[in-house]
């Protein structure tokens, strides 16, 4: 338990102010909202690069507000690979990302019904 206490300490000493303050996703279920992401916390992007044995999509996409980038085309780890297996090049999305200790990490994705 101390160790567990020690590391939440020194995580959140590390963090920036941002990240400590920022309700988590799954906040939107707490107050009646959808279990998955909030609809005004995702990203618009476009699928440009799909790489199954890397795990990895690129995606070029709008403003990413949490975590204050602009928009750019970019590379991201799936948190779960079977989230690219329903995504194909050219695919518009809405996405959550975050930043995870391997790099930008995509934690959710939908497709944009025409």
């Amino acid at each position: 338990m101390k160790t567990l206490y020690s590391l939440t300490l020194l995580l959140s000493m590390a963090l920036p102010a941002w990240a400590q303050t920022t309700p988590p996703a799954s906040a939107a279920h707490q107050h009646g909202g959808s279990v998955t992401a909030s609809k005004s916390a995702l990203t618009a992007g476009e699928v440009k690069k799909i790489d199954l044995k890397t795990q990895k999509v690129t995606l070029q996409h709008g403003e990413i507000k949490n975590l204050a980038m602009p928009p750019m085309t970019m590379v991201f780890l799936a948190q779960d690979p079977s989230m690219l297996a329903k995504l194909k090049v050219g695919d518009k999305v809405r996405f959550r990302a975050e930043e995870g200790s391997a790099g930008l990490l995509l934690t959710y994705v939908e497709k944009v019904t025409p």
